[in-house]
């Protein structure tokens, strides 16, 4: 029997066993809406619709939408999102919350940094937060401390009400249909809401969350506040388009 001689890799077959095989792109946006049942209580459940509307949008993108109830059913739906469809770039988070946490699930209030934990997984670098007070910088802190790879939070510092989510709709449409958002153009929508509607609407990014920058976070906290008069409508009060009895 003629002996068997091992063939050399050629130099094409030794630069692909060099590199390993490229990661899977991140999905588009993670949607999750909190505590579901309490917020379609409250015809607060923006999750879902807008979830569905992006999708009819981008049919091309890869978005997900994930409704909360338990603890338990949480943990497998995003290991479900997970396993279809790995990371993603993106993700909406709709829910009730105050400055120590978000009512993740129906079954209690969760700490910043636990969400954190809990997003960790998808390795998102954009986060955008439909909550109320989810903008003040100890929580987007404890977020970024959690999540390494997040580079960007979009949150309001005070009561968010549902007339200043529309922000947060545009900014996700700009990023799916462009794959980033203009810092300028983003700083002109919020203005402009602000002066429309009394939404806040504040812009974290990483370098802003550093263990050196506490005062600056209370500092924006404070303006925040500031700026807190409740929604208004100014188009309603200059062209009103209810007729008055």
């Amino acid at each position: 029997m003629a002996a068997i001689t091992k063939r050399r890799p050629t130099a094409t077959q030794k630069r692909r066993n060099a590199h390993p095989t490229r990661r899977q792109a991140r999905a588009h946006l993670l949607v999750i809406e909190c505590d579901s049942k309490k917020l379609a209580g409250d015809g607060l459940n923006l999750g879902t619709a807008f979830g569905e509307l992006v999708k009819g949008l981008f049919p091309t993108k890869r978005i997900a939408v994930v409704q909360t109830s338990t603890e338990d059913k949480l943990r497998e739906d995003l290991a479900k999102a997970f396993e279809e469809h790995g990371c993603f770039r993106s993700v909406l988070i709709v829910g009730h919350s105050n400055p120590s946490g978000l009512m993740l699930t129906a079954e209690g209030l969760r700490s910043w940094d636990i969400v954190g934990r809990w997003l960790s997984l998808f390795e998102p670098e954009f986060l955008f937060l439909a909550a109320c007070d989810a903008g003040r910088s100890v929580g987007v802190r404890g977020v970024f401390g959690s999540v390494r790879s997040l580079r960007q939070i979009y949150a309001s510092p005070v009561e968010q009400y549902k007339i200043h989510t529309a922000p947060l709709g545009v900014l996700l449409y700009i990023l799916l249909a462009h794959g980033k958002i203009n810092a300028a153009q983003s700083q002109a929508l919020r203005t402009a809401h602000y002066v429309l509607t009394g939404g806040q609407l504040f812009r974290w990014i990483r370098s802003e969350s550093g263990p050196a920058e506490e005062l600056r976070g209370y500092l924006w906290d404070a303006v925040g506040n500031g700026l807190h008069f409740g929604p208004w409508d100014l188009l309603e009060s200059l062209l009103p388009t209810k007729q008055k009895h």
